[in-house]
């Protein structure tokens, strides 16, 4: 093997050893209450290592996708973009993946009677090559304990 071939070999064995390793993804439906679905700003949390993975969504957008290593998340999305900025004063507003978003998912009835009450913010495993779907952002009227838990998190918006 000539020298030349033998470099490019090696550049390109050790550009995809050092690439980032996506295990798999996280996808899904958000919402907004409001009449419209501002920017947002969809994080998802590695429960252990603390480590975030971001994707920004467009106004009007219904959906998301996060490619993620493999872990345990919690789910969580930020607005930004006109009128939707925290202010002083005023409770920040996030909106979660929880037991709310997936009892209105999995039981409209139980949402239309108002029996969707529990707001516990859920873990998402992800394995090798997973793919989670239904992972929707639909709580947005988080109790302080499970609110606390996301307002911890130091998050980069636009």
């Amino acid at each position: 093997m000539d020298a030349t071939l033998a470099r490019h070999i090696t550049a390109i064995a050790a550009a995809v050893a050092s690439a980032p390793v996506w295990a798999g993804a996280i996808t899904g439906g958000v919402a907004f209450p409001g009449e419209s679905i501002p920017a947002l700003t969809v994080v998802a949390v590695d429960q252990k290592s603390g480590k975030q993975f971001q994707v920004e969504t467009r106004a009007g957008q219904r959906s998301y996708r996060l490619d993620v290593a493999d872990g345990s998340y919690i789910v969580f999305a930020v607005p930004h973009g006109a009128g939707v900025g925290d202010e002083p004063g005023q409770a920040p507003l996030r909106g979660a993946y929880s037991a709310f978003s997936e009892c209105v998912l999995s039981s409209p009835e139980k949402a239309r009677n108002g029996d969707c009450q529990d707001h516990k913010l859920l873990a998402v495993e992800v394995g090798p090559k997973d793919t989670r779907k239904r992972i929707d952002i639909y709580d947005w009227y988080l109790p302080a304990a499970e609110k606390a838990r996301i307002m911890g998190i130091k998050v980069e918006t636009p």
